[in-house]
């Protein structure tokens, strides 16, 4: 599977690709484009990001994380937080632990 295939970026929503799932792991990409926001919301178990293309804004704590290509961060597990694209076209995984 090539991941960029399988997200048709949309102006109205991030787009989603699972990539893998299993009763201990759910492993998947995000596609938004500049200026987009997947909106607020909290990590219910240990999640890490990766950023593959672009960049984007992670705003937690009242702070934003700016993450460029190859970056990861390790989601804080029940904190709010929301991403924001910064390019023309951002993805990024992520990998959860169930």
């Amino acid at each position: 599977m090539n991941i960029l295939d399988q997200l048709p970026f949309r102006n109205d929503r991030p787009s989603v690709c699972p990539i893998q799932r299993s009763d201990k792991l759910n492993y998947f990409a995000i596609g938004l484009i500049q200026d987009q926001y997947l909106k607020e919301h909290t990590a219910n178990v240990p999640s890490t990001l990766t950023v593959l293309r672009g960049e984007i804004n992670f705003y937690i704590n009242e702070e934003v994380i700016h993450l460029e290509e190859f970056d990861t961060y390790e989601i804080p597990v029940l904190v709010e937080h929301k991403v924001k694209g910064v390019k023309e076209k951002n993805i990024f995984t992520i990998v959860q632990e169930k």
